[in-house]
């Protein structure tokens, strides 16, 4: 259960479990500024308030089809009914006509319905003779067939994008048709990161010793930061050196930066030196470790109003705790109604297993959709993963056919 108050000297000694880690972290989360953005811009993007309709959508009764508009039978009965045309409606026509039984107006798509309008008959129903036209009595007796009324898709003043909603392409279609050029948005966290390590290599065309390796860590973080709505504003790589992990530390945890992820230095090696830099900064520990693997040495805290995330260095790891905990970070700054990611049911393909019990681990899976049934399988080295498989701190081995929990992170494959 989550602590009811965020008190740093109740939780900074435990080992927290993801569950509780997650919560700890959206509530510790507060909400950043709005700004008002154009609706191109806005996919994406997270709602600061509901938006409501200005206008009924659509904003008139338009006919549904190329045709004639109308005005009821009359006294007689022939069949078929014959209307006398007497004018013509293109879509855009703004003049407000008005009709009486037995007569039609020919109508194009989009047209604005005239009042006094019974119906719309399409053209391939109608015999056009001069200044009038003949309809089949069956078609003539269907109320407002082929007439799109006004506000049947959006009524005036109807929530048409909800406070905390991602903004979708589908949104950016109602807010046009209802008036709307821009909307409330919160803006975008922004965020610091630097990698730690003596062995990093950053530049490709540097010719690396032994015992060096590139900083895959640089590159992940960079299109995960984008790819979650936040805005990465600097990234370093930084030597194993305490006095200069800390001044980056300070230097990068200003008034204009949301958020400060670091990878690397957080076991307990002589060279570790991310939870000391940390409390040389002033840096209020939210909590230093994590009851699950990969993660179990992980920090979160505070420096001022500054969030901050200091992760272990192996890539694999870096992007797990990313989607487990930085994600929802970036999530409840922005306000988002959902920020810890859901849970999903699906069935083993493959069997599953570790050398020990002891705690609970995360496995990166493919999951897909075949033959309307989800199914997971463990990724194999060097495939792209679509997902992370739960398995719990009891179990040893999974078969084929359990079913499991799985947080996904990004599109399917397969269909339904």
């Amino acid at each position: 259960m989550m602590p009811s108050k965020l008190d740093s000297s109740n939780i900074t000694m435990q080992t927290l479990d993801l569950e509780t880690a997650q919560k700890i972290i959206v509530a510790t989360c507060k909400v950043l500024p709005s700004k008002q953005i154009t609706l191109a811009d806005a996919v994406g993007r997270v709602a600061a308030r509901p938006h409501l309709a200005s206008n009924a959508l659509p904003g008139y009764d338009g006919s549904l089809r190329d045709g004639y508009a109308i005005g009821g039978i009359g006294e007689g009965k022939d069949n078929p009914a014959v209307f006398q045309v007497i004018d013509e409606v293109a879509a855009g026509d703004t003049r407000k006509l008005h009709m009486q039984p037995g007569e039609a107006v020919r109508i194009m798509t989009g047209g604005l319905i005239p009042a006094g309008c019974k119906a719309v008959i399409p053209q391939e129903h109608c015999e056009r003779v001069a200044e009038t036209v003949m309809v089949p009595l069956d078609s003539c007796t269907r109320k407002n067939a082929f007439i799109l009324k006004k506000g049947c898709e959006i009524e005036k003043n109807q929530v048409i994008l909800g406070q905390g909603v991602n903004v979708t392409a589908e949104h950016q279609v109602l807010l046009a048709g209802t008036g709307y050029d821009s909307v409330d948005l919160v803006r975008k966290p922004q965020i610091r990161f630097f990698c730690t390590g003596s062995e990093l290599v950053t530049d490709t065309k540097q010719t690396m010793a032994a015992g060096q390796r590139f900083s895959a860590n640089s590159h992940l973080l960079s299109g995960l930061i984008n790819r979650y709505g936040a805005q990465l504003r600097e990234q370093r790589t930084v030597v194993d050196d305490g006095v200069l992990v800390v001044e980056l530390m300070q230097q990068m945890a200003g008034a204009d930066c949301d958020l400060v992820i670091s990878t690397g230095g957080m076991g307990p090696g002589k060279f570790d030196l991310i939870e000391d830099a940390f409390a040389q900064c002033g840096g209020q520990t939210i909590y230093r470790s994590l009851n699950m693997r990969p993660g179990k040495s992980t920090l979160f805290g505070k420096l001022g109003s500054t969030l901050f995330f200091g992760l272990p260095g192996p890539p694999p790891a870096v992007q797990l705790l990313f989607h487990e905990l930085v994600r929802p970070a970036i999530c409840a700054l922005q306000g988002s109604a959902q920020c810890i990611p859901q849970k999903v049911e699906a069935t083993l393909s493959e069997d599953l297993s570790f050398p020990k019990r002891g705690m609970l681990r995360l496995k990166s899976g493919v999951f897909s959709l075949e033959n309307c049934r989800c199914l997971v399988r463990p990724a194999r080295k060097s495939e792209v993963s679509n997902c992370y498989i739960f398995f719990s701190a009891k179990e040893r081995v999974l078969y084929r056919g359990d079913k499991v929990l799985l947080h996904l992170t990004s599109c399917l494959s397969g269909s339904c």
